[in-house]
Formats: C-alpha cells, sequence, structure tokens
C-alpha cells in the first residue's frame, strides 16, 4: 500500500465507502421490508385471533342456548327425578343425539355423574366426576375439561324442578365441544394459518405436522409464561414462523391456550430476487462512480497529501502536529476543520481521562465505605454488649471502689470506641440521621460562637451569610459536625496562624458548571464554602482525603475519620462536596445542598426524666446476636418487665403463638438472617395486631431513602439502660398509627 499513488489510495477508499454504503442501503432495505413483512403478518394473527374470538363467542352464545333448551325439556326433567344411573345412561344417548355436541352429561344435584355420552372412548366417566365438582365449586358456567388426551370446551346448565326462580336444582346438564384435530384443521382453513391448541404444557391439537410438532412442544414446554398475545419468532425444523398465543380460559387462569403460526419464510421468500436486483444496480453504481472518479481525482489529491500526515501523526497520538491551512479551497476547508476535530478530540480524551479518574475514585470509596460500614455494624454489637454490663456492673451497690474504677475506665474506652464507629457510619452513609428543615445561616452562625475558641485566637474566623438563602434539609448535628471537622482541619493547616471564610449563598449551577463537578446534575443549590488560608494539598493528596484512617498529621495526632466523616455525612444528606486546593494558596471546601420546600422546622427539646422509667408490661425481644439477646433481656428485667426472647423472627412467631397471656411490645432487630424486623412487623399483626413494635439497629443502610422507615420507633445501637428503659415506655405510652408499607401500628411522634 505505501507504494500507491495517493489517487490510488483515495480510489480505493472511495471503493470501500461507496461499497459500505451500497451494502448498508441493501441491509436498510431489506430490514424495512422484512419489517412491514413482520407487520403485515402480526396484523394477520391478530386478525386471526379475533376471528377466533368471534366464532367463539358465536358458538358460545349457540351451545349455551342448546344447554338451557336441552336442562328445560320436560323428559330430562323427568329423567332427573328417578336418580336411577342406569336409566339415565341409556337415556341420555338420545338426548345427546339432538344436542348435536361433542360431549353430554348428567350428574346429580350434588355433582355425582348419573350419565354421560361422548364421541371417544378416552374420557372416562371418572375425569368427568372430578372436572365438573371442579367447576361446580369454581361456580363455572363455562370452563375447560382435559382428561385422557382430550380436550372439551363444556357448558354447566342447572337443572331445575320447577321454575328457576324458585331455585329447586335437581341436577346439571353439560355439553361439550372436543378441541380435536378437525377442530384445529378447521380453524387453520379459516385463519389461512397453522394453529395448536394447549392445555398447560400439552399440546392437544395442531394443523402442523408430526416432525413440527414434536419441535414445538419440545420448544414451547414450559417456556409459556405469558399469552398475552405478543407475537414471538419460533423455528420448526428449517422453517420459520411468527407465532402468537392468547388464553382462552377466564382470567388468572392460562391453563388453556391457542397458538397461531404464520410462515415467516414464505412471505420473506421473494427478498431474495429483489437482493439479486439491489446487488446488481449497487455493483453497476460503485463500478460507474469510481471510474468517474478516477479520471477527476488528480485535480485535489495532491493538496490532501498533507493532510494524510497529519492524520497518520494523530494516529499516532501527536495532537500538535502542523498542518498546511493556506489557500480559501475545499481542501483548506477541511483542514481546517480536521484541526478544530483535532483539538475537540484531545481535550474530550482530557476530559475522559479525568472522568475516569473520579468514577475509580468512587467506587474506591463506595468499597471502602461498605467494609467500614460492615465492621461498624459488627462492633456496634460488641459496644453494646461491653457499655451494658459495664452499666450492670456500676448499678451494683457491692461493687468493689477500685473495681468501680476500672469499669468506669472500660466505659470511657468504650464511649470513644462508639464515636469512632459512629464517624465510620457516618463516612459509609449507614449512620441513622434525624433531618429536618433548617436554616443553614443560622446553624453555622451558632457555631461561629464557639469556633474562635476551638481554632486558637491566631487564626482569623469570618462568616458572610446570604439573607435570602433557601432552606436546607439535613440533621442538624451532622451539619455542625461538617462545620466543626471542616475547621479543625482548617486549623491544622495553619499552624503559624491565618483566615478562616465562611460563605453560604444561593447558587444556579449551568449544564456547563455541572459538568465540571460530575455527578453534579444542573440546578438550583445551596452552598456552603469554607476556604482557609493554609498550605494547600497537592493532586495525590486530594485523591485520598475523603478515605477512612488517611491522614499527613503525625503519627498520634489524628484518627483520619475527620474528612470521612465530612464525606459521609454529605452523601447521606443528598448534597455534594468539592474540594479546591493548590499547594501553598490554601483549600476550598464547597457543600452544595439541594434547597427544601418546606419551611423551617425548630427542633424540640424535651425535658429528660430524672430516673430510669420502669414498667411491668411483656416484652418479645428478637435479636440473632446473643450477646446483645442477653444483654437487652437484663435491662427489662433489671426495670421490671417481664421478657420473653427469641433468636430470630420465625421463633419469635412460634413464641407469639403459643403464649397465650398478652403480649405488650415488640423490640426486634431490624436486620436478621431468615427474616427482617420489618418483614416480622408485618407478620406478626396478623396474629397479635394490638402488639407495638421498637426496632433497634447500628446503622441504617436498610431503611435510608425509604421515608415509611423514617417515621419508625428506632432505638440506636450501642444503647444504655435508661436510653433503653426510655424507649420502651415512649412506645408503650404513645398514640398509635399504622406504618404504611407493613400495615403495622407503630407510634406517632
Amino acid at each position: 500500500m505505501k507504494r500507491f499513488r495517493l489517487r490510488t489510495k483515495f480510489l480505493l477508499s472511495l471503493l470501500a465507502i461507496t461499497a459500505g454504503l451500497t451494502t448498508v442501503t441493501l441491509l436498510i432495505v431489506r430490514y424495512d421490508v422484512e419489517k412491514q413483512v413482520r407487520n403485515s403478518l402480526q396484523e394477520d394473527l391478530r386478525n386471526s385471533v379475533n376471528t377466533y374470538q368471534s366464532f367463539e363467542g358465536q358458538r358460545q352464545e349457540t351451545l349455551t342456548r342448546s344447554a338451557e333448551l336441552l336442562a328445560n325439556l320436560p323428559i330430562v326433567r323427568s329423567l332427573m327425578t328417578t336418580r336411577d344411573e342406569a336409566t339415565i345412561q341409556d337415556a341420555s344417548a338420545e338426548i345427546w343425539r339432538q344436542s348435536g355436541s361433542d360431549l353430554l352429561l348428567l350428574a346429580g344435584r350434588s355433582g355425582e355423574v348419573l350419565g354421560i355420552q361422548t364421541i371417544t372412548a378416552g374420557f372416562q366417566r371418572e375425569m368427568a366426576q372430578g372436572l365438573l365438582r371442579r367447576s361446580l365449586a369454581k361456580q363455572e358456567a363455562k370452563g375447560w375439561w382435559f382428561g385422557g388426551g382430550h380436550l372439551y370446551e363444556v357448558w354447566i346448565q342447572p337443572i331445575y324442578f320447577g321454575a328457576p326462580s324458585e331455585n329447586s336444582t335437581i341436577g346439571f346438564l353439560a355439553v361439550g365441544h372436543e378441541i380435536n384435530a378437525r377442530a384445529a384443521e378447521d380453524f387453520g382453513k379459516i385463519a389461512a394459518s397453522e394453529v395448536a391448541f394447549y392445555s398447560g404444557d400439552t399440546l392437544v391439537a395442531s394443523t402442523l405436522s408430526s416432525a413440527q410438532r414434536l419441535i414445538l412442544a419440545q420448544r414451547m414446554h414450559g417456556t409459556r409464561t405469558s399469552s398475552d398475545g405478543s407475537p414471538e419468532e419460533v423455528k420448526l425444523g428449517t422453517e420459520t414462523y411468527l407465532a402468537t398465543t392468547v388464553s382462552l380460559s377466564p382470567k388468572n387462569d392460562s391453563s388453556v391456550s391457542l397458538t397461531v403460526l404464520k410462515s415467516l419464510d414464505k412471505a420473506t421468500l421473494f427478498l431474495g430476487t429483489l437482493n439479486h436486483v439491489l446487488i446488481g444496480l449497487g455493483l453497476f453504481s460503485v463500478i460507474a462512480g469510481s471510474f468517474l472518479v478516477f479520471l477527476i481525482s488528480h485535480t485535489f489529491t495532491r493538496p490532501l497529501a498533507s493532510l494524510v500526515v497529519g492524520v497518520r501523526a494523530l494516529e499516532k497520538g501527536d495532537f500538535s502536529y502542523p498542518l498546511d491551512g493556506g489557500g480559501g479551497d475545499e481542501v483548506a476547508e477541511v483542514t481546517g476543520a480536521f484541526d478544530r476535530m483535532r483539538a475537540n478530540l484531545k481535550k474530550t480524551q482530557d476530559e475522559q481521562k479525568k472522568l475516569e479518574e473520579r468514577l475509580r475514585q468512587a467506587h474506591k470509596m463506595e468499597a471502602v465505605g461498605r467494609l467500614a460500614g460492615g465492621v461498624a455494624h459488627d462492633f456496634n454489637n460488641l459496644l453494646t454488649i461491653i457499655r451494658g454490663h459495664g452499666d450492670l456492673l456500676l448499678d451494683r451497690s457491692d461493687a468493689v471502689v477500685a473495681h468501680r474504677h476500672s469499669i468506669e475506665q472500660i466505659q470511657k474506652a468504650a464511649g470513644r470506641a462508639v464515636s469512632m464507629t459512629r464517624q465510620l457510619l457516618a463516612f459509609s452513609r449507614m449512620q441513622v440521621l434525624q433531618p429536618r428543615v433548617l436554616d443553614l445561616n443560622a446553624i453555622v452562625a451558632d457555631m461561629g460562637k464557639m469556633l474562635p475558641r476551638l481554632i486558637g485566637e491566631h487564626i482569623e474566623y469570618t462568616f458572610h451569610p446570604d439573607p435570602q438563602l433557601s432552606p436546607v434539609k439535613a440533621d442538624p448535628g451532622q451539619i455542625e459536625q461538617v462545620i466543626l471537622n471542616l475547621a479543625v482541619n482548617a486549623r491544622d493547616a495553619m499552624p503559624n496562624g491565618g483566615v478562616i471564610t465562611v460563605h453560604t449563598r444561593s447558587v444556579e449551577l449551568s449544564e456547563a458548571e455541572a459538568l465540571e463537578r460530575s455527578p453534579m446534575p444542573a440546578g438550583h443549590y445551596v452552598l456552603l464554602s469554607l476556604a482557609d488560608t493554609g498550605h494547600g494539598m497537592d493532586e495525590e493528596t486530594k485523591t485520598h482525603i475523603f478515605e477512612p484512617f488517611f491522614t499527613t498529621k503525625e503519627v498520634g495526632k489524628g484518627t483520619g475519620l475527620g474528612l470521612a466523616t465530612v464525606y459521609g455525612v454529605v452523601k447521606q444528606s443528598g448534597a455534594y462536596i468539592w474540594v479546591e486546593s493548590e499547594v501553598g494558596r490554601g483549600t476550598t471546601f464547597e457543600i452544595y445542598f439541594p434547597p427544601a420546600r418546606e419551611r423551617v422546622t425548630q427542633g424540640k427539646d424535651e425535658p429528660k426524666p430524672s430516673s430510669e422509667p420502669r414498667g411491668s408490661e411483656v416484652i418479645l425481644v428478637v435479636e440473632d446476636e446473643a450477646g446483645v439477646r442477653e444483654l437487652t433481656c437484663e435491662f427489662l428485667k433489671v426495670s421490671g418487665y417481664a421478657v420473653l426472647e427469641a433468636k430470630d423472627g420465625f421463633e419469635a412467631l412460634d413464641i407469639v403463638t403459643r403464649y397465650t397471656d398478652p403480649i405488650h411490645l415488640m423490640l426486634t432487630d431490624m436486620v436478621m438472617p431468615k427474616m427482617s424486623g420489618r418483614e416480622l412487623a408485618a407478620r406478626l399483626k396478623a396474629i397479635r395486631p394490638d402488639v407495638r413494635t421498637l426496632f433497634m439497629s447500628g446503622y441504617s443502610e436498610y431503611t435510608s431513602g425509604d421515608q415509611a422507615a423514617s417515621q419508625l420507633p428506632l432505638l440506636q445501637k450501642p444503647f444504655s439502660i435508661s436510653s433503653l428503659a426510655e424507649k420502651i415506655r415512649e412506645v408503650l405510652e404513645g398514640s398509635a398509627v399504622e406504618d404504611p408499607n407493613t400495615k403495622r401500628v407503630v407510634l406517632s411522634e
């Protein structure tokens, strides 16, 4: 190829393009024609189904009327009053002949078959007996009976002794039409299609050949999950069909169905001839066009040589190769367009690399968050046991003073561990939040009263609020934690003093601005920014700052959870965080909150009881962790309650079933194996609708984003005996409403 002239290369390229376009055109034409054929076949299938349904309606009307007339014949009434099976069986032959049906059945008032006449010997009296009683149990006037390889469409008519209004039923008469090969062939001729009747997965009758029936039965066995009439392509041997299946049974019963098939191969047979004509025209066009282009290509192929060199340079990744864009002809315009395309391509690649890096970082943060949340959840159960038993030991009056000091130290260490697990849960977005609509300016202003003392006198603190700021919905305590962590981080970045500046304002993010802050969508936001004049960060540090336990401080001067907590709270609040920083030029953290539509709500400070509340009610404790379950039961017994305990939902339901005395409250873990707490509460309602429910959980992975779950009474792990006792009394003494998801009676605050 290198020894060929540029004109030859251009010609070969043009040949390839022309051939490709011709091929695409042929494929499009073929696709369009085949699509029209398919649409036509689908319309024919629908018409065939409609034809059968119309035919079925007429037959139903005829046979229903025939059944009514036969049931009202005096000879039938008098015959049924004899209740003699032999007499009725003999006489039923003449009645069957008069009915013109394929099946006639006379039965007593309780459904016992007294006489039966069929055109085939395979349909036995015992089969008819069971099918009749099933239809009578369902109170069906029309049904499908399948037995002994025979399928009947049956109409059932009561036989009255007197007038029907007197409701003096003395028996039942059933007439049926058999769906057999003859019926399938008759309908196939009317619909000009192949048809197949099914009872369940059994092929009863069809117009297909024996080999095709076998293939269809194997293909359709167990795969007909719906009979809504949607067309489906089926290959039977060497021939392809378009098939549609409709249910002939009543609603909610797909036991009997009809499949109508149209041959797709026969309908598209003419496409082969059409393809030959189109290919011939395409080849003629390619040859004629190539000859003309070869004659005139010399006038413009030479200026393209430099552009080709530029293209080759671009293939090697050289985006800065100089191009000759002189002149004002079309080649110059193409060269200029190529240069602009090359610049846009380089910009797109750079942006793609940045987006890929952000995506990898997001995936890594998500994975670390899941790991941290899982560890914190398990650790919460352990801390519940440690702190709980510590509380019990401290409450003992006979505790030795030296031992009491050791227990207090254990409690302090456990408290620090609780704080660390809550930071891990905050990072992993699994902590239990209590969001409300709040004024961000008020939160920052209140924090501004304590921040100067925290950051030190060598750092200047300023706050610039937006007076027209929209409210946001978040947990005020967690937002205060975010501001505190960012301020502490800024203080540590300015050991020699500096300035911390906090801004709040409403911003409107355009599409271009949102693209730079992916995955933020464009729109209206409430911005909280905190900037410092510290030493800043490089790009490598910026990619790790939100990872748990990552810190640039000296050993022993930080846990590495401050910014990880900020990241988790922001994400769990539905907000976005962005950081801008350069070495030596400080750092700015920007948090974008979605504005709230509701008005600002004020938090309620409820007075704490002076002593632990007690009670005497019966409480069922359901917890899969043995240590937590034993401790919780011990807490409740100390507080005066009678306790029943279960290790999972199934054992709890068994206890509730066997326990005859009242159960006032169920305290259950939210997340358990085999059955979740909410599922257990829903199933308990059917047994004990008056039992109230209190959930306990160490994290909110299974309640976040669920509006109903956020309103449920929840006890957060780890808990103390006092917090448990207070929450128990709060639920027992509160008013009851229903959980809209589980219909479970819960506490209304």
